[in-house]
C-alpha cells in the first residue's frame, strides 16, 4: 500500500491567523518619521500613521513587521492631486490593497487560499470527482485534481480551528501572472459546478514568501448547481421518489471538469458567461434570471455551435411528406367551420411549408438557440422548447412573461421561478454535455413545480 502523503497547510494558515488578527500592531515606515499601526478590521488591512508621511509615485512602502521586511501597496500611497499638505505631519489612515513578503521566484510552485464563506459541509463529495491518493503527490479528502491545457492543479476544500478554506495550487511550476489566470479559470468552473466561486481576499504563498491581495470581485454563491450524487439532499421528503434515483446519480468526473476549466481559461467569452450566470444566481433576482438565463444561452449557443455549410432537408421521402400533408390538412378541415378564413389559409401554408430545408448558415434565433442541442444530442422536451420561447417575450417587452390571462404577484412571481429553472437546467445540460458528460443533471424546474409532469432528475 502506497503511504499517504497528506496535505498540511499549518505554515500558510499560521501566517493568515497571525495577519488576520493584527489589532493596532505597531510597525516601521522605512525612512519616513512618525508612529505607524497597522490592523486588520473585518475585510481590509488599514494603515495609521502620525506623522510626515512620504508618499510614493509606484503606491510602495517598505515596511518592518515585527523584525522582518514587508512591502504595502496601496493607491493612497500615490502623491495626491492637491499637495498643499505635503511634507506637513498629521494623522493618516490608508486602505491597503496589498502586503508582501519576499521575492517570488520567475516560476514557482504557489498555493492560493481564499476564504469559504459557503456554509456547505459537502461541497465536493457529492459533486464531484475527488482525488485518489496516489502516493507521489500530497492528498486530502475534500481535493480535485485538475488538467488544464496540461498543467495539473489541486483544489481543496481545507478546515482548521473551525474555519474553512478554499485551496489552489499548481503541481509544476509555473509564473504568477499564469498562475493567477489558471486559479481564476478554476475558481470559475468550479464555482458554476458546486455553486459557490471562492473569491475576494487570498493569500497567495510560494515556501515562506507571500503576498495578499483583495480581488475586486467577491465570492458568488449561487441558489442552483448542476449535479448531485445524493437524492435525498434534494428530495428531504420524498424519501420513495429519492430511493428510485439512488445509484444512478454519479458526481462529475474529473475529465468532464478539467475539459470545462480548459474551455474557459481559453475562451474568454466563455469565461465572461459563466461570470454572469453565477452574479445572476448570487444576486436572486427572480425578475432577472429568466432575462440574463436567456442572453446566457444565446451566447453559450455562439460558442457551441459547430459552424455548418449544409442544407438540411427534414423529410427527405417526398412520398412520405406528401401522406403527412394530407393527414394535417385532413385534421385542419376537421375543424375549418370552426376557425376563421384567414386563420385557416396560414395553418395550410405552415403545413406545406413544413418540407422547406434548412440553411445552417442562415439559421433563425430560434433555429440557433436549438442547434447545439441537436449537434450535442440533447433531446427537448415540450417544457423546454416553450422555455427557450421565453426569450421571444423578454424581447418585445414582455418582462414578467404576462399573457392575456391576469395573474396575481404570487403567481408571477412563481412562472419565473419555473422559467429560470428551467433555463438554468437547459445551459447546465449544455456545459456539461460540451465537456463531455453523460449522466443525470438537477432538473431545478421541478422542484419549483411538483405538479409539473417531469422528472426531477434528467438524464443527457
Amino acid at each position: 500500500m502506497k503511504d499517504r502523503k497528506i496535505k498540511n497547510f499549518t505554515p500558510e494558515l499560521e501566517t493568515i491567523e497571525q495577519f488576520e488578527n493584527f489589532k493596532k500592531l505597531k510597525i516601521t515606515i522605512q525612512n519616513c518619521d512618525g508612529v505607524a499601526f497597522i490592523t486588520k478590521s473585518k475585510r481590509d488591512f488599514k494603515l495609521s500613521f502620525d506623522g510626515v508621511f512620504k508618499y510614493q509615485s509606484d503606491k510602495e512602502i517598505k515596511v518592518n513587521i515585527e523584525g522582518e521586511e514587508f512591502v504595502l501597496k496601496s493607491n493612497d500611497f500615490k502623491e495626491p492631486i492637491n499637495d498643499a499638505f505635503t511634507g506637513v505631519s498629521g494623522q493618516h489612515t490608508f486602505d491597503i490593497d496589498s502586503v508582501c513578503k519576499g521575492c517570488f521566484n520567475k516560476e514557482d510552485l504557489f498555493k492560493i487560499f481564499f476564504f469559504d464563506n459557503s456554509k456547505n459541509k459537502r461541497d465536493f463529495n457529492d459533486k464531484l470527482e475527488t482525488a485518489k491518493n496516489d502516493g507521489v503527490n500530497t492528498w486530502a479528502i475534500e481535493c480535485v485534481r485538475l488538467c488544464v491545457n496540461k498543467n495539473t492543479f489541486d483544489i481543496t476544500k481545507y478546515k482548521n480551528k473551525n474555519k474553512s478554506y478554499f485551496v489552489i495550487e499548481n503541481l509544476e511550476p509555473t509564473s504568477l501572472k499564469e498562475f493567477n489566470e489558471y486559479s481564476y479559470a478554476i475558481q470559475k468552473g468550479i464555482g458554476f459546478l458546486i455553486g459557490y466561486m471562492p473569491g475576494g481576499e487570498n493569500y497567495i504563498f510560494s515556501g515562506e514568501n507571500f503576498i495578499y491581495q483583495r480581488l475586486a470581485r467577491k465570492s458568488l454563491k449561487s441558489i442552483f448547481h448542476p449535479v448531485t450524487s445524493n437524492p435525498y439532499s434534494k428530495l428531504h421528503k420524498e424519501k420513495n421518489i429519492a430511493d428510485s434515483y439512488y445509484g444512478k446519480l454519479k458526481v462529475i468526473p474529473i475529465e468532464v471538469i478539467s475539459n470545462f476549466i480548459t474551455q474557459l481559461r481559453n475562451n474568454e467569452e466563455y469565461a465572461v458567461a459563466i461570470i454572469f450566470l453565477m452574479e445572476v444566481t448570487h444576486l436572486k433576482s427572480v425578475v432577472s434570471m429568466p432575462g440574463v438565463f436567456s442572453v446566457i444561452l444565446e451566447s453559450l449557443a455562439n460558442i457551441i455551435i459547430t459552424k455548418q455549410n449544409t442544407i438540411e432537408k427534414l423529410i427527405a421521402d417526398e412520398t412520405l411528406f406528401n401522406k403527412i400533408k394530407s393527414d394535417l390538412n385532413a385534421v385542419l378541415d376537421n375543424y375549418a367551420n370552426a376557425i376563421d378564413e384567414n386563420a385557416e389559409i396560414k395553418f395550410r401554408r405552415k403545413i406545406n411549408g413544413l418540407s422547406n430545408s434548412i440553411n445552417h448558415k442562415r439559421l433563425t434565433n430560434a433555429e440557433k438557440l436549438r442547434q447545439p442541442f441537436d449537434q450535442l444530442q440533447i433531446k427537448l422536451s415540450s417544457e423546454d422548447e416553450s422555455a427557450i420561447d421565453f426569450r421571444n417575450d423578454l424581447l418585445h417587452g414582455n418582462i414578467l412573461m404576462n399573457n392575456e390571462t391576469t395573474k396575481t404577484s404570487k403567481e408571477i412571481d412563481n412562472k419565473m421561478l419555473y422559467a429560470s429553472a428551467k433555463l438554468y437546467t437547459l445551459i447546465s445540460k449544455l456545459i456539461l454535455k460540451n465537456s463531455g458528460y453523460s449522466g443525470y443533471v438537477i432538473n431545478h424546474a421541478k422542484f419549483f413545480n411538483k405538479d409539473a409532469k417531469e422528472d426531477y432528475f434528467e438524464e443527457i
